[in-house]
C-alpha cells in the first residue's frame, strides 16, 4: 500500500508540469521465465508458461519527446516441469513420507506452478518521431509486483524412485508382520499425482524490479495512436520463501504488447489533414 500512495503522489505532481497528458490501455502475452540461479534440483528446468500481460496506463510528457509512463498492469506468470523430477519427503503424505523415511523421492509426472501479479511500473520514456505519424521510443525503469493465487497444478501417476535414473524404486514389504529380516518386498504401486494446491504460503507476496523496452507509435490524428511495445522484466526479491530448501529462484519476463493511447491537456502531436 505504502508504494502505491508513493506512485500516486508522484504521478500528481508530474501531471502538474506536464506538456501533454495520455492515457491509454495495452493487451499482450508475456513469457515468463524462472530462473535458479543455484541449480537446485527442485526450481531448475522449468519452462514458461506464456500467459496474459496488460492494463492501463498513463503517460505524462515533460519535454516534446521525454515523458514518465505510470502502469497498472495484470499478469499471468508461471512455469512448468514434465517427467522425472524430484519431490521433497516433506511434500508427500505422511503414509508415504513414513514409507521413505522423509527421504528426496522422484517420480516422472506434470507439474505446474501459475501466478497473478499485480503489477506498477514506473518507466521513464524517449521517443524519436519518424515524420507526422511515426515514432520509435526506448522506456525503462522499476516495478513492484503483487503476488495473487498463486497455485500449482500437478497431474500424472508414476511410481517412486530413490533416484533421477529411477534404478531403486521405492519398495514395501509384503509381509510387515514378520521380522524385517524375512520381509518381502514389492515395488510400490504407482501413485496418483492428479492435484491443485495452494503455495502462497511458500512464495513471497511481492517482487521489486528492473524493466527495459521497446516500441513503435502511430498517430491516427493529433489525440489517437497505436502502439507496439516490447519489453523484458527481471525480479530482484527471490520467489521461493525457503531458499535453503529450494534454492534462489526470480521471475523474469517478455512481453509482446498492443496498445493504445489517447493525448489530452494542452497539446497532441501534429499529423497532416
Amino acid at each position: 500500500m505504502k508504494h502505491l500512495i508513493v506512485i500516486i503522489a508522484l504521478c500528481f505532481t508530474i501531471s502538474i508540469s506536464a506538456q501533454s497528458r495520455k492515457v491509454g490501455v495495452r493487451l499482450g502475452m508475456g513469457l515468463p521465465n524462472l530462473e535458479s540461479i543455484d541449480d537446485n534440483i527442485f526450481s531448475t528446468d522449468f519452462k514458461s508458461v506464456a500467459g496474459f500481460d496488460g492494463g492501463v496506463f498513463m503517460d505524462y510528457g515533460l519535454t516534446e519527446n521525454f515523458s514518465i509512463k505510470f502502469e497498472l498492469a495484470f499478469a499471468r506468470r508461471g512455469g512448468e516441469r514434465n517427467g522425472v523430477q524430484p519431490i521433497p519427503g516433506s511434500l508427500l503424505n505422511p503414509a508415504l513420507s513414513l514409507i521413505t523415511m522423509g527421504q528426496t523421492v522422484y517420480a516422472e509426472f506434470d507439474n505446474r506452478a501459475l501466478f497473478w501479479y499485480i503489477e506498477l511500473p514506473v518507466l521513464a520514456k524517449y521517443e524519436w518521431h519518424l515524420g507526422d505519424r511515426w515514432g520509435v521510443y526506448v522506456n525503462g525503469g522499476f516495478y513492484v509486483d503483487f503476488i495473487t493465487r498463486p497455485r500449482q497444478k500437478t497431474s500424472g501417476t508414476s511410481q517412486l524412485y530413490y533416484d533421477a535414473n529411477r534404478t531403486i524404486p521405492v519398495q514395501i514389504p509384503v509381509n510387515p508382520e514378520d521380522p524385517p529380516q524375512n520381509w518381502i518386498l514389492i515395488d510400490l504401486p504407482p501413485q496418483d499425482f492428479t492435484t491443485e494446491s495452494d503455495i502462497n504460503k511458500s512464495v513471497a507476496n511481492m517482487d521489486f524490479g528492473a524493466m527495459l523496452g521497446i516500441g513503435a507509435s502511430y498517430a491516427i490524428d493529433a489525440k489517437n495512436e497505436i502502439l507496439a511495445d516490447i519489453r523484458g522484466s527481471y525480479g530482484f526479491i527471490p520467489l521461493q520463501n525457503d531458499i535453503e530448501a529450494y534454492g534462489t529462484v526470480h521471475m523474469g519476463s517478455l512481453t509482446f504488447s498492443l496498445g493504445y493511447a489517447y493525448t489530452f491537456g494542452n497539446k497532441g502531436r501534429k499529423t497532416p489533414e
